[in-house]
């Protein structure tokens, strides 16, 4: 299977680079760094995006037209809006809402429902969600991500994204990854790693993280694509000869 996946940062993208290794070829191309992986039957393109919706948006159809991909993962941080979650924490996001995307004031549908959509969430693959989980030796807490382009850190937006859209955490680049991946008819994995608490301390709290290079998501990465190869499995023609 072709698999794109997109991490915001070079902080994120290293522990996956580092996991899989065999780097077969690397490229800047319109400023989105991308190197291409073969490990356990799949070519990777691990894509670099830049810190954004937009950027987010951009990489997965640049890895669309340039290397026709059948999947995205999403790796990354993400702050906690949920005071169950904890730092250091792995997560998988079941659905995601751009929460700043909002056309009330013209047509008064709900903030962060896209025109053409019956609710402001994207969702991602229910099934790999699945496959996954029955992989992996101990569950993960699903979540939900609101997703924009500010970073969350004072407790007045914190608790409007938990009020309005029941989230659990917080980041900028999910939505756009879905909108993308939706408009190219192609599924959407996502696993983040919690980078702070659900409290004011954003700022301090994700930078201690990311000094000290905490993930882990790149741990769960062999259960991931190992759910990819049955879900490209599982999709494949019934012979009826």
């Amino acid at each position: 299977m072709r698999i794109g996946i997109v991490t915001a940062m070079a902080e994120e993208t290293l522990p996956v680079y580092r996991k899989l290794g065999n780097v077969v070829a690397e490229d800047n191309v319109s400023g989105v760094a991308i190197k291409q992986i073969e490990t356990e039957g799949h070519t990777v393109y691990l894509a670099t995006s830049g810190i954004g919706e937009i950027r987010a948006a951009l990489a997965v159809q640049l890895l669309v037209d340039l290397f026709d991909i059948e999947a995205v993962l999403n790796f990354g941080f993400v702050g906690s809006l949920n005071p169950k979650l904890s730092v250091g924490e792995i997560v998988i996001a079941e659905k995601a809402v751009h929460h700043q995307f909002d056309l009330s004031a013209v047509n008064n549908i709900e903030p962060g429902r896209y025109d053409g959509h019956d609710t402001p969430f994207f969702f991602t693959d229910k099934d790999i969600i699945a496959k996954v989980a029955g992989l992996m030796p101990s569950p993960l807490k699903k979540v939900t991500v609101a997703s924009g382009d500010v970073f969350v850190a004072d407790g007045e937006t914190k608790e409007r994204l938990r009020a309005v859209f029941g989230a659990d955490v917080c980041e900028m680049e999910l939505a756009g990854i879905c909108l993308a991946a939706e408009r190219n008819s192609l599924p959407v994995f996502s696993m983040k790693v919690v980078s702070d608490g659900a409290d004011e301390s954003a700022p301090v709290g994700f930078d201690e993280v990311l000094k000290k290079g905490i993930t882990g998501y790149e741990e769960r990465l062999p259960y991931v694509l190992k759910a990819l190869s049955e879900t490209k499995r599982d999709s494949l023609p019934v012979n009826l000869i």
